[in-house]
C-alpha cells in the first residue's frame, strides 16, 4: 500500500518541479496568467466539492417523511 502512495508523491513532485522550471523561463505576464488560472481552478474545485457535500446533507433531511397515527378515543373499545 505504501508503494502506490510513494509513486503518486514522486509523480506530483516531478510535475510541480517541471512546471516551476518551465514557468521560470516564461514571460512574466504568461507566468502570472497561468498561476492565476491554476489558483482559480483549485478554488473552484474545492468550492464545488464543499457545496456538493452540503447539498447531500440537506437532501437527507428533506427526504424524511413524518407518519402520524391518530387514535380516536371516543370509539375505542375499553381495555379491561
Amino acid at each position: 500500500m505504501r508503494s502506490p502512495m510513494s509513486r503518486s508523491r514522486k509523480w506530483l513532485l516531478t510535475a510541480a518541479t517541471g512546471s516551476v522550471f518551465a514557468l521560470s523561463g516564461c514571460d512574466p505576464t504568461v507566468r502570472d496568467t497561468v498561476l492565476t488560472g491554476v489558483g482559480q481552478a483549485a478554488t473552484g474545485l474545492a468550492t464545488t466539492f464543499i457545496q456538493a457535500f452540503i447539498e447531500s446533507l440537506q437532501a437527507q433531511d428533506d427526504d424524511q417523511t413524518t407518519t402520524v397515527k391518530a387514535i380516536n378515543l371516543e370509539f375505542a373499545a375499553p381495555l379491561a
